[in-house]
């Protein structure tokens, strides 16, 4: 649970009790009918607070139906830091990519001045979509972790790698395309072949053909930490 959650629970708790004992001594009628109001008011308020934990919680926040952009899977991998799960290393790492990405997209729509027809706003939408439903794969995993299953760690932590490992190859090829994109603007036939690069890997990666580029070594011992140059992305 976040900080901040925590906060507002205590806060509306403290807030909870001090009506109760505000509205015990004001009302001016029997012992017997105090004690129901105040114990309604407190029923009221436990309910109230079981609502918030449910609605902030890891599960709910990671619903397939909740998740439509960037800052949506960033909430939920924030939200799955607060859970009981041994994958928070790769969890970071998948936040750290999504800001990222948020950053390559914002910088190419500045040089681009947000032109609508531009093809490599089209490119950039296409690994938007790819990088998001990558970190979607990796939500399931950690939703579909079994503790009482701990043999199957390793292959858990294989998985991430790769998929965290493929992201990283999909922004360091946008960079390249954003600066190639920052030397020549908005020129369609302008030669950038980092453009082309990016836009058969992506294409290649979703058809199931053999990635564009080699997938990095996937260590599978699970003490292993992520690898460096994926944090660099």
């Amino acid at each position: 649970m976040k900080n901040s959650t925590k906060i507002l629970l205590v806060a509306m708790s403290l807030i909870e009790g001090t009506l109760a004992v505000v509205l015990f001594n004001a009302l001016n009628t029997s012992m017997l009918v105090k004690i129901i109001i105040v114990a309604a008011v407190i029923l009221l308020a436990l309910i109230a607070d079981a609502a918030i934990m449910h609605s902030v919680s890891a599960s709910v926040v990671s619903d397939a139906k909740k998740l439509k952009d960037t800052d949506d899977y960033i909430r939920a991998f924030q939200a799955w830091l607060s859970e009981d799960t041994p994958f928070t290393e790769y969890i970071r790492l998948a936040i750290n990519q999504l800001e990222s990405l948020k950053r390559k997209q914002k910088a190419l729509r500045v040089i681009l001045d947000d032109s609508k027809d531009s093809p490599f706003l089209s490119t950039a939408d296409e690994v938007d979509q790819y990088i998001l439903a990558n970190c979607k794969r990796i939500l399931n995993r950690v939703m579909i972790y079994d503790k009482s299953d701990a043999h199957k760690y390793n292959m858990h932590i294989a998985y991430l790698q790769q998929v965290l490992g493929e992201n990283a190859h999909v922004l360091s090829d946008f960079e390249n395309l954003i600066l190639e994109v920052s030397q020549i603007g908005d020129d369609a036939n302008a030669a950038t072949p980092c453009l082309n690069e990016l836009t058969n890997a992506l294409r290649s990666m979703r058809s199931g053909a053999d990635s564009a580029w080699e997938a990095p070594a996937v260590p599978t011992d699970a003490g292993n930490e992520p690898p460096q140059q994926m944090m660099m992305q």
